[in-house]
């Protein structure tokens, strides 16, 4: 059964990726044709570089005996490989990637309302407070490409997933977004955006950050601001999203 749909505007929680199959295993009888050739191979470069080796010079009548090869591991020879970036087996519950006292900073209440709903790959966490025409909200959207189901790809999927929502921003650019651009210092990458909603007479400031295999949306709202009051509503909203982003990164650290 279908989760039930959350009080707008909350947004609507990504749908997890589906497992990819598994790759067949080679047939045992090509390894050891392969390995067989293989240490043929190493014998026969280590023949060569016994006899040429030494410039042509005359062997002795009596040859002196080969030294052992040393019996060390041969994983200091082996090339060095590009070192992959770490990746979270696990998405944390998206309620408790917020710290307390952030929840609270942001939504000042003793009891704020929470809706929340979720899976092993993506969750979302509203906390919310109305005081007559005052409202504050913050919500975390959160979504991970996990190695179990993505295994390799995990990564790449994440920053798929990541340039797409930059896009699908892009595309919903209205007349009432003032800012959408991206920014640095946030996780591997990062964008903002703020717009007023007059429909429902809200502002959002929203910020966007991918961290290794995990896609992190917080959104900060508060109620839709008067004409000459825009520009600080602008600016409180965006920093407190961006505050609330960078707290959740630590839990997901």
């Amino acid at each position: 059964m279908g989760l039930p749909r959350l009080p707008e505007p909350f947004h609507r929680v990504y749908s997890p990726p589906e497992a990819p199959r598994a790759k067949s295993r080679r047939p045992r009888t090509q390894g050891v044709v392969v390995a067989a050739f293989v240490v043929v191979a190493l014998g026969v470069a280590a023949a060569a570089v016994f006899v040429f080796g030494r410039g042509g010079a005359r062997p002795a009548s009596a040859p002196p005996r080969s030294r052992p090869a040393p019996t060390g591991s041969r994983a200091a020879d082996a090339p060095p490989t590009a070192v992959r970036p770490a990746v979270l087996a696990a998405l944390p519950q998206a309620c408790s990637i917020l710290p307390a006292d952030t929840v609270r900073r942001l939504v000042p209440t003793a009891a704020p309302k929470i809706d929340k709903m979720g899976a092993e790959t993506a969750g979302v966490c509203k906390y919310s407070m109305t005081d007559g025409s005052r409202y504050r909200a913050v919500q975390v959207d959160a979504r991970a490409f996990l190695p179990k189901y993505m295994h390799d790809q995990a990564t790449g999927m994440t920053v798929w997933s990541y340039e797409a929502q930059w896009r699908q921003a892009e595309k919903d650019r209205t007349a009432d977004t003032s800012t959408l651009r991206r920014i640095g210092g946030l996780g591997d990458a990062a964008f903002e955006r703020y717009w007023v909603d007059r429909d429902v007479r809200i502002a959002v400031g929203e910020a966007t950050v991918r961290y290794r295999n995990v896609i992190l949306r917080v959104q900060y709202t508060e109620e839709q601001p008067a004409a000459g009051d825009r520009s600080a509503s602008e600016q409180r909203s965006l920093a407190n999203a961006i505050a609330a982003a960078r707290a959740g990164l630590a839990s997901l650290r």
